[in-house]
């Protein structure tokens, strides 16, 4: 089988967890015996991007043209909000885009188009995958086809419960495209129902879980009580990174906390400035391969504190493979993973009182690591990339049945 997998950046072009997850399963496609070709973008300075081989994986990236890269959106922000109405004008359908995509499915004759984020590439390669008779399988990984911003919050990071009418008529344009996909994927029930019930109108719609590698080693215990917290996301508002810093500030200073940070984005300032004033926290930066195995297997807990609609972090399936606790903002899809007093405890997203009192709780309790070790083995079991993708290629086989 050769599938054609399209997400507006690869590795080693990151950004969040979904680069990972499409590369997990592009790898291991071809770690099966099948052929992945990936269709990405890259910079308009970065043209003609040579065609590369990467684990088996074959990568075609290009510019779709449009006033600047989706990638480098964030530089581009505060030079005027005219700029990202007109980008998202021309994103709405990028003809350029599906012209490009069309040469690569003639060229490369895939068997199915199977994309995931597709901003900064548009709907028209779905629309051009049809016509070129591709079964066409798309996976969410955020709410690009329901919000501008992709996160589902206001200019003041609060949840939009009431869009103004611009984002209507995005919405609505962005979901009136999906008639062009034959099975539309979510990674959560949570965001699958927000689309259904927003307008989807797939031919036919699934949930499919992400899949993470397992670590090789088991994670040894540290001595003494817990005390270790691990933050590893996106330095920005909506990732939570005010409510951590504010729950440090509540604990009680003899219990002697540590907490870790990791990532990078636009408060590493704030981050900074609080590591300077406070010896218990720690920042170390963006961190991915060995390092972050590394915070992961130090770590005692971690912390997922966001204020948005996440999906399904990844983070949480790898932070439970190491055995690590749990504690997370009871908000989007979180609550699908997280079973209280299992693998760890929800609390309300925002609240950094309860916030604190959940860390201060985790270290009162040395018994608890115990059973979050036990109990986040079997909770990332359910997750990993052998089930993943036995999942898609059940997927595959069903629509490639239905075309012929």
């Amino acid at each position: 089988m050769h599938v054609l997998v399209v997400n507006n950046i690869y590795p080693p072009i990151m950004a969040g967890g979904a680069e990972l997850i499409v590369s997990f399963l592009c790898e291991g496609l071809v770690a099966r015996g099948h052929r992945v070709t990936v269709m990405s973008t890259c910079g308009p300075e970065m043209e003609p991007y040579p065609v590369e081989m990467r684990n088996g994986v074959e990568i075609i990236r290009f510019f779709p043209k449009n006033l600047y890269w989706s990638f480098a959106r964030a530089r581009h922000a505060s030079r005027g909000g005219w700029r990202g109405a007109l980008w998202h004008l021309r994103d709405a359908w990028n003809r350029d885009a599906g012209r490009r995509a069309a040469a690569i499915f003639a060229e490369k004759r895939p068997d199915l188009l199977h994309t995931h984020l597709i901003d900064g590439l548009s709907a028209s390669v779905w629309r051009k995958g049809r016509s070129s008779g591709l079964p066409v399988i798309h996976t969410a990984h955020d709410y690009h086809l329901l919000c501008p911003r992709a996160f589902l919050l206001s200019r003041a990071w609060k949840l939009c419960k009431h869009p103004v009418p611009a984002c209507r008529a995005f919405r609505a344009w962005h979901l009136h495209t999906t008639r062009h996909v034959d099975l539309f994927v979510s990674p959560s029930r949570f965001l699958l129902d927000l689309h259904l019930a927003a307008g989807l109108r797939s031919r036919r719609n699934a949930v499919v879980g992400n899949g993470v590698p397992l670590p090789e080693h088991a994670r040894q215990q540290r001595a003494g009580p817990p005390k270790r917290f691990l933050l590893l996301a996106r330095l920005t508002v909506e990732k939570g990174i005010r409510v951590v810093l504010q729950a440090m500030a509540l604990l009680p200073a003899g219990l002697n906390a540590e907490l870790v940070i990791c990532g990078r984005g636009p408060l590493e300032h704030e981050v900074r400035t609080a590591e300077a004033a406070d010896p218990r926290i720690k920042f170390i930066g963006y961190v991915q391969g060995e390092a972050k195995q590394a915070a992961l297997a130090g770590a005692d807990c971690l912390l997922l504190p966001s204020l948005w609609y996440e999906n399904a972090p990844t983070v949480i399936f790898e932070a439970a493979a190491y055995g690590l606790w749990l504690i997370a903002s009871r908000i989007g899809g979180i609550p699908e993973f997280v079973e209280p007093g299992k693998t760890g405890v929800l609390f309300p997203p925002g609240n950094a009182g309860a916030l604190a009192a959940a860390m201060e709780t985790l270290m009162r309790d040395p018994d608890l690591p115990a059973r979050a070790r036990q109990h986040g083995k079997a909770l990332a079991e359910k997750f990993t990339v052998s089930r993943m993708l036995d999942a898609y290629s059940g997927e595959y086989d069903r629509l490639l049945r239905a075309a012929a």
